[in-house]
């Protein structure tokens, strides 16, 4: 039987996050996240719609992730489109384990066994009185997010389905009603929005004189006079 002591240095979840995203775009699958209707903040993506989606093009793959949605959620949801894209068959995520949908399905279990494997996990959890002081401990393990960790136990089937759904409303709340801090600027977002990839091909080809400003500019967002700077600052071209 694995030993219960828990690795502390595998990192955080944003972190992992950040890796994985880095790799699927090496792969030659665009990543891109955003929560609004194209630049109007006050046209906000349903959540409640969709988690993300997956276009598996044979030349363009694309993974889209509602940034609308828990950021702690979205680590999941990235690996979930991915599955999607391996089995060559686009589809729109839910998030829900409740689905029932067989290429949903299989996606699920894909994402889960990636992030957080079974025989791995199962030991590791602990029957204690409050089943949420797993959390961080087991978060930390496996370099995810705590949401993935209580997603894992509900399909695993060490807590109730209600149990999990209620964290999910809970975590959702928390997040809407956060304290407004201020975000990063819109340049810094852009890369992350459109996928840095397609980001740099845009910005160099129009840089070189092979694609006007303003088709860059409605390809990625930026406008013609900061496209030197956002390239030079946020794309180290």
């Amino acid at each position: 039987m694995p030993s219960k002591t828990l690795n502390p240095n595998r990192g955080n979840w944003e972190a992992y996050f950040r890796d994985l995203v880095q790799r699927i775009e090496r792969l030659g699958i665009l990543v891109m996240r955003s929560g609004i209707v194209g630049n109007n903040t006050r046209r906000v993506l349903s959540v409640e719609e969709f988690r993300g989606f997956a276009i598996a093009d044979p030349v363009a793959p694309v993974i889209f992730i509602n940034a609308a949605d828990v950021p702690e959620a979205r680590l999941f949801t990235l690996v979930h489109e991915l599955a999607h894209i391996w089995l060559g068959e686009s589809g729109i995520s839910d998030g829900d384990p409740a689905n029932r949908r067989r290429t949903e399905k299989l996606c699920h279990a894909v994402a889960a066994e990636f992030l957080v494997p079974e025989a791995e996990f199962l030991p590791l959890w602990q029957e204690v009185e409050d089943w949420k002081a797993n959390l961080a401990p087991l978060a930390a393990h496996f370099h995810v997010s705590q949401w993935v960790i209580a997603r894992r136990a509900q399909e695993l089937e060490l807590i109730a389905e209600q149990d999990y759904r209620q964290y999910v409303v809970n975590r959702l709340e928390a997040y809407r009603h956060r304290e407004e801090r201020g975000g990063p600027s819109f340049d810094r977002v852009v890369p992350g929005r459109v996928s840095k990839r397609l980001a740099q091909a845009v910005a160099s080809e129009a840089m070189s004189g092979r694609l006007l400003l303003r088709d860059a500019y409605r390809l990625i967002g930026v406008r013609p006079h900061r496209l030197k700077t956002f390239a030079r600052k946020e794309l180290g071209l």
